[in-house]
């Protein structure tokens, strides 16, 4: 009876904000934390705890608490350009983003792990993948939804489709497009949560892309990061 109504609570908690990140049409990134957090514990992160544990490399991360140092975009800025380090940091910048903004937790359980490594290189799959910020929000989580079962990115996909076919549905095409490329990406790829980012700062962009099989990044499209960014001279 306890767990029954933990479950319903977590759900309304839930539902709450969601309506309200959508509203803000993904603008109030606190409410993705909120999310993120009220799923601490339930059977769904549980689920997604024991899919990592099945990639070899990402329960190595896993056991070893491995989260990395904290990203210092200055000394990234001194990379060869093309790299991913160089990449980054000239993205962040130009976006006028913090590498290091999302909400700290305690690293106890696996689970704690797993949320904490996704909000530190949320970014940088942003870069790897081609999906821009905001505009191309559905698309990252929809990578992660796919490749591990994220809670907080099924629970948006099938959140901003429902909003939109209820509330503006000459948006569903966009939304679906998004969420449908993250998915077709996500089965191509490898797995993103096993990734140790930080190891190849001076790896070209290109020959990430290449070891990770996206053999097809978003660049055309309109939700992609170049699309926001079209005045930086990078190699896409």
């Amino acid at each position: 009876m306890l767990k029954q109504f933990e479950d319903l609570t977590r759900t309304v908690r839930n539902l709450h904000t969601v309506t309200d990140l959508l509203k803000s049409m993904g603008e109030k990134t606190e409410n993705v934390f909120d999310i993120e957090d009220n799923f601490r514990g339930s059977d769904q992160m549980k689920v997604c705890v024991e899919r990592v544990k099945a990639i070899p490399e990402a329960r190595a991360m896993m056991e070893s608490r491995y989260l990395g140092p904290e990203i210092d975009l200055e000394a990234l800025s001194n990379l060869p350009p093309g790299t991913l380090g160089h990449t980054y940091a000239t993205v962040m910048k130009a976006l006028g983003f913090d590498p290091n903004f999302y909400r700290r937790r305690d690293v106890k359980t696996d689970a704690d792990w797993v949320t904490m490594r996704l909000r530190k290189t949320h970014d940088i799959v942003h870069l790897i993948t081609g999906f821009g910020p905001t505009g191309g929000e559905l698309g990252v989580l929809a990578i992660h939804a796919v490749q591990i079962g994220y809670p907080m990115g099924v629970l948006l996909q099938v959140a901003s489709m429902g909003l939109a076919l209820k509330r503006q549905p000459e948006k569903l095409d966009y939304v679906t497009q998004q969420s449908a490329r993250g998915m077709g990406m996500a089965i191509q790829i490898k797995p993103l949560i096993a990734q140790r980012w930080e190891a190849g700062w001076d790896k070209p962009v290109r020959q990430w892309r290449e070891e990770l099989n996206i053999t097809n990044p978003v660049i055309d499209e309109p939700y992609s990061l170049k699309n926001r960014l079209p005045s930086l001279d990078l190699d896409w």
